[in-house]
């Protein structure tokens, strides 16, 4: 016998979180049909901000969302090393769009809501416990504690997951450490993104400012060593003063990025998706499309369950096999770059840039370069620049660049 009470609320998902992955998953459940519940710890959809909102077309497409979530287009980038010198790709042609955050969290909270999930603002997952074949909640909300019941319970709820911990699986390997603002910054390029490079402002990630437009733009730094991320957005706005000049900040926001790593997103009764499940890119950080179309495998799979009454982790690894599909030989991908990444001194960064900016290997990043598949173009690029092996020192030689 799967409900308890007769008092209790009963629903057959349950989705913690609702961001763009929870949205989406709690959507696609319930357009097959079945109860969904959406509980988030927020009174407001979307806030606080903690991402910089530079997706790919494909990405509105997976959300189902339209174009007047944009708000500046880009085609190119500004790749800048330690000693100042720049190197620049792109050719014109529009390869991201910066988007409403805040605007995308709410119109998939509300496409969720108009197929037939129930949405529950301000409520904060406490526990979360196995019993009679589902799966019993306790949450608070207007500081009151109440009891839910769920045949399916699906964490979306980011990186220090409560479903994750509640229910046995495991978290992140690896952390990187955000801080990131809003402001005006005078003069800046509309349509590149600048990235910047080097272990003395971003140890093991890297800072970036993205153009919104009329001078506005979104600046951030990531660390994952032992820089803290005050300190990094300290440095990198010394070091870059003159880049960076006039720069005036208006909002301050922050983050921790999980990065992806092979681990476990299901088991019995339960499902991850998006940050929750680690579907962030290794390379960039970026996780808004995989983790839409995670969320859309998970519905599919979460779907046929729900229909058999069977919410085993054997029959819910459906799920975990199809992103593995989607997904696997990218993310596997992107985590030998990563390992190559973060041996790199700044003097390698300089010898990247030289080797980079020769013309046939600019026209290579202009023709295949794809920010939700980075994977591709790296594997063209070591194969038709010798010289970057250099540079390898055995991460990539043995890892799975080439497959």
């Amino acid at each position: 016998m799967l409900w308890g009470m007769a008092n209790e609320q009963r629903y057959d998902a349950v989705v913690v979180g609702a961001g763009p992955a929870g949205s989406a998953a709690a959507r696609g459940i319930a357009r097959g049909g079945f109860r969904v519940l959406v509980l988030e710890e927020h009174a407001q959809i979307g806030v606080p901000l903690h991402c910089s909102g530079l997706v790919t077309p494909r990405t509105l497409v997976e959300a189902g969302v339209g174009e007047g979530m944009i708000v500046n287009a880009i085609v190119g980038a500004h790749v800048c090393v330690p000693s100042g010198r720049t190197l620049t790709i792109g050719n014109g042609k529009t390869r991201a769009y910066v988007i409403d955050r805040v605007g995308l969290d709410r119109a998939l909270a509300d496409s969720a809501q108009q197929a037939g999930a129930a949405l529950m603002r301000g409520a904060r997952l406490l526990d979360a416990r196995r019993e009679h074949g589902g799966v019993t909640l306790s949450i608070r909300r207007n500081d009151a504690l109440h009891t839910l019941r769920t045949r399916l319970l699906i964490g979306a709820d980011g990186v220090h997951s409560r479903v994750a911990k509640a229910l046995g699986l495991s978290g992140p390997s690896e952390r990187v450490f955000g801080l990131g603002a809003e402001g005006v910054l005078p003069g800046s390029d509309r349509d590149h993104v600048q990235v910047f490079v080097g272990n003395d402002i971003a140890p093991g990630w890297f800072a970036w400012t993205i153009p919104l437009g009329d001078g506005r733009v979104r600046l951030g730094v990531g660390s994952s060593g032992p820089l803290r991320p005050a300190a990094a957005m300290r440095r990198f706005l010394s070091v870059y003063a003159q880049r960076l000049g006039g720069w005036e900040q208006r909002r301050l926001t922050g983050g921790v990025i999980p990065i992806w790593s092979r681990r476990a997103t299901v088991g019995d009764n339960v499902m991850l998706v998006g940050d929750a499940a680690g579907q962030v890119k290794p390379t960039s950080g970026g996780g808004i499309f995989s983790g839409l179309a995670g969320a859309r495998l998970a519905a599919e799979t979460a779907c046929d369950a729900l229909a058999k009454d069977d919410l085993s982790e054997r029959a819910l690894r459906a799920y975990a096999k199809a992103w593995e599909k989607a997904f696997g030989r990218e993310f596997r991908r992107g985590e030998d770059l990563r390992r190559l990444y973060k041996t790199l001194t700044d003097e390698d960064f300089e010898r990247m840039l030289r080797i980079f900016s020769a013309r046939p290997v600019v026209a290579l990043f202009n023709r295949y370069g794809d920010i939700d598949y980075p994977g591709g173009v790296f594997r063209r690029l070591f194969s038709a620049t010798p010289a970057l092996w250099a540079l390898a020192r055995g991460p990539l030689r043995y890892g799975r660049l080439w497959r």
